[in-house]
């Protein structure tokens, strides 16, 4: 009886102690410089980068440029407006502008919905007054 109390005890002190140990040895939070594999791979780390499309205007009109409000909240849905002269890169022809321009609203069509351009709307109102850019 007293081989088999001894026998509990002991192995219930082994996996007590060897957790604490283990628990000791491992950093309390997982970071670049503390982590413990061979080797570290710091893109796991890193956080996920969006990829920004453009959609090419002509003119500055319905796109609120140097607003922070909007820019943040279309960089967020995954793509921006950018006004480009004629004769720029992605502007060398009204063709090559409305080709880019279509890819580019086929990708916001299947990535944010059919009513993606309502919402942008939506949001061009909401940003347009606050700061100042209504006219009038």
């Amino acid at each position: 009886m007293q081989k088999r109390i001894f026998l509990v005890t002991f192995l219930v002190a082994f996996t007590c102690f060897t957790g604490i140990a283990q628990n000791r040895d491992s950093p309390p939070f997982s970071t670049p410089n503390t982590h413990m594999d061979p080797e570290p791979n710091p893109k796991s780390y890193k956080p996920e980068e969006k990829n920004i499309s453009y959609i090419v205007k002509k003119d500055t009109k319905k796109f609120l440029p140097g607003n922070k409000c909007f820019e943040n909240a279309t960089k967020k849905m995954g793509f921006m407006y950018i006004a480009v002269p004629k004769g720029q890169s992605y502007y060398t022809t009204e063709f090559d502008r409305n080709l880019h321009n279509l890819a580019v609203k086929l990708k916001l069509l299947f990535t944010r919905g059919p009513f993606w351009k309502l919402k942008v709307n939506k949001i061009y109102k909401k940003c347009r007054y606050p700061y100042g850019d209504a006219i009038g």
